[in-house]
């Protein structure tokens, strides 16, 4: 029951967040900003949650993790109503850290909570129904935006759909009402399969999630504008286009994550998230190049199912340990939030110099293959590291003298 309440909490806190991040770009994209703006606004946010989800999640392991959580919550109902009243391009720079902010308290303290109250053993399961609830709440943020804000008088869309009844505040009071108040037991802790791999296939996951929310930060960020400037998302509203492009996306990430959740032994195999990280690559590139509304909405399902092998694969890797799930969780996130600003800012900034508007894409491609070969040498480094223990171990009884 406890862990349908930390899943609902999720999904109705992203429902409503993601709204706010479908409107935040194309609301930068009205008032005049450039590729490089688009890729700093994001940047903004995600220096400071990366930086806050750090010292959160630490925080997390000594504090009340419920309480950080429902600060979380208020305080990302304070944000989105603060930003009904950006209708200046510095006033959206001065909102998103607040988004930030109230972010860096929910996450770690959900997560760390799912950690330390749910066996190794039932991981897998548990942090699938997590992944799947949070999953459909950002598909139905980005799906309700692009309708909603469709159908309100640009660049205002924002503060129209937040007027009536400040349903942002009403939502989040939701989330918060989902969240169990009281801290729950600890789980027993076992003795965990492939322990001497288990620190490697984390870092493995944190890097492999990097390079996905990059690429997934780099469409949200600079894909409205693309398709403006190569006449896509004509089919219907451009706007409504967008927001159902991201819906799909995270959507099949949805998808991605139920059928992780069934298990069939895909924990500690490298192969299939090097194979997940390559054809995320292909997508993007491929949605980079291709000239049909339909093409695009079509490819949009394989950057989802891959975005959720690198998330579950992180997550996972950063709960499956003994102690310390407030700190694990942080880092997860921070490493998330990293990813989040440096392939957009990059990809912007090359976008403006090249004058390609498929740089940010063709970059996150470039970045997703380079982290599979940093994965690699992550990988055989830590071999060659337990072949030398393992050595060193069997090295006294196998010496003259010993008893």
């Amino acid at each position: 029951m406890r862990l349908w309440r930390y899943s609902l909490a999720a999904l109705v806190y992203d429902a409503v967040v993601f709204v706010v991040w479908l409107v935040i770009p194309i609301r930068a994209h009205a008032l005049g900003a450039t590729a490089t703006q688009m890729g700093l606004l994001v940047t903004v946010h995600s220096v400071l949650y990366t930086l806050n989800s750090l010292a959160m999640g630490r925080l997390a392991d000594r504090a009340s993790k419920p309480l950080l959580a429902l600060l979380g919550c208020a305080g990302a109902a304070a944000a989105c109503l603060a930003l009904r009243v950006a209708d200046r391009l510095g006033l959206l720079f001065l909102g998103v850290p607040a988004l930030a902010l109230s972010a860096s308290l929910f996450w770690p303290s959900v997560q760390g909570s799912i950690g330390s109250e749910t066996p190794p053993a039932r991981m897998e399961r548990a942090l699938g129904l997590f992944n799947v609830m949070w999953s459909v709440g950002k598909s139905l943020g980005f799906l309700s935006g692009g309708w909603l804000v469709a159908r309100a008088l640009p660049p205002e869309a924002l503060s129209a759909w937040l007027a009536a009844h400040d349903p942002v505040a009403w939502r989040q009071r939701l989330a918060a009402t989902f969240y169990p108040w009281k801290p729950g037991p600890r789980a027993p802790r076992e003795s965990l399969p492939a322990e001497d791999g288990h620190p490697a296939f984390r870092t493995m996951g944190y890097v492999a999630n990097f390079a996905a929310y990059g690429v997934a930060a780099a469409f949200q960020t600079h894909f409205f504008a693309f398709l403006g400037s190569q006449g896509l998302g004509r089919s219907m509203d451009p706007r409504t286009f967008f927001g159902l492009f991201l819906g799909i996306v995270f959507a099949a990430q949805t998808v991605g994550f139920a059928l992780l959740r069934r298990g069939s032994g895909w924990a500690y195999r490298r192969g299939r998230l090097y194979a997940s990280q390559i054809l995320m690559a292909a997508a993007a590139v491929a949605l980079a190049l291709v000239r049909s509304d339909w093409a695009i909405l079509a490819a949009a399902p394989a950057l989802g199912l891959c975005l959720s092998f690198a998330y579950a694969s992180s997550l996972y890797y950063s709960l499956h340990n003994a102690e310390r799930h407030g700190k694990y969780s942080g880092v997860h996130e921070a490493v998330l939030g990293a990813g989040y600003f440096a392939v957009p800012l990059a990809g912007g900034a090359l976008a403006d110099r090249s004058g390609d508007p498929r740089a940010p894409y063709l970059l996150a491609a470039a970045a997703t293959l380079g982290a599979v070969a940093l994965e690699e040498a992550i990988y055989r480094r830590t071999s060659r590291s337990r072949e030398k223990r393992s050595i060193a171990k069997s090295a006294p009884s196998s010496s003259p003298g010993c008893a």
